[in-house]
């Protein structure tokens, strides 16, 4: 039931805290949306900031927390391994020492990341959460760490904490500093020049990853909240699809030809060749599975970009 409850949501402000605050008004959850600038119902909330973390819980007395703050690009977590380790592993422990001392009986939801698998054999795919987590970018080792201090939370403090680990979520609203937002934008802006043909540079096409619309997920979250589950969650369609055939639905649905050239200077360093999860859990636990097709999402992510002024 979710009558009476309130639920914070960290890193409202974010592509996936957006999502997740409307999955939770729809919901029926009294939900207050904290950003590091403040908001309606919040003071400016900063997990490197230990009293605005503790502002915050006292301001908002929540019975749910969602941690939707963080770094989230494993591109950037290469050139800044630091700063990806001081907001998702750093800043959870802040959160984690603050809800010890002002909401020790609100239940924790911390989102943490595929990235955490590592390189797997293919007798492992699809992943389960059983699996131990091994980490080869700085930002899966920093979501790593997230999840080792939830687990230490838990047991040595007796917090009640959900752990997601949350694929590849795609949709509306999502920055072109990520691939497939990219993808759709560059398509979107050439369809804008009215050339008939475009060439889009792609890095390792052959990866091959669990893509999900990012609204199923939002859902996914809000219901492991309202469960008030504990544990580890994959948040995933449980298909894997390359790169390549997303470009290749893109590219159906351009209104241009769109050729495709390789551009090794765009691979990442150790970029696991498959992460496809196991969604059996979650979906035990809250009889919810992702129901967008992967094309309705590439869809609404070109008419997005098709809808924007050129250079915004």
């Amino acid at each position: 039931m979710s009558e009476g409850r309130t639920l914070l949501v960290l890193g409202a402000g974010g592509f996936l805290g957006g999502h997740l605050v409307a999955a939770a008004e729809r919901a029926g959850l009294r939900t207050v949306a904290a950003t590091r600038e403040g908001s309606e119902g919040a003071p400016p909330c900063d997990l490197l900031d230990p009293a605005s973390l503790a502002a915050t819980l006292a301001a908002v007395k929540p019975d749910l927390i969602v941690n939707a703050a963080g770094s989230a690009s494993v591109g950037r977590s290469w050139e800044q391994p630091g700063e990806a380790f001081a907001v998702n592993a750093t800043g959870v422990l802040n959160l984690l020492e603050a809800v010890t001392r002002s909401a020790p009986a609100a239940h924790v939801l911390c989102l943490s990341s595929a990235d955490v698998y590592g390189v797997r054999t293919e007798g492992e795919l699809p992943l389960k959460e059983e699996l131990e987590p091994r980490p080869v970018t700085p930002y899966g080792a920093s979501k790593a760490a997230m999840e080792v201090l939830c687990g230490q939370y838990g047991r040595g403090r007796g917090l009640r904490i959900g752990v997601a680990r949350v694929f590849n979520l795609i949709g509306p609203g999502q920055s072109p500093r990520f691939a497939v937002p990219s993808f759709a934008q560059r398509i979107a802006e050439a369809e804008a020049t009215g050339a008939a043909e475009f060439e889009l540079a792609l890095g390792n096409s052959a990866a091959i990853r669990d893509f999900a619309d990012v609204r199923d997920g939002a859902r996914a979250l809000v219901e492991i909240s309202l469960r008030e589950l504990t544990g580890t969650y994959n948040v995933c369609s449980g298909e894997g699809r390359t790169i390549a055939a997303v470009v290749e639905e893109l590219s159906r649905q351009a209104r241009l030809e769109v050729a495709v050239r390789r551009e090794p200077g765009l691979e990442r360093p150790a970029d696991p060749p498959a992460l496809v999860g196991d969604p059996s859990r979650l979906r035990e636990a809250t009889g919810l599975s992702s129901a967008t097709p992967l094309a309705r999402t590439l869809a609404d992510l070109l008419e997005e970009w098709r809808a924007r002024p050129a250079g915004a």
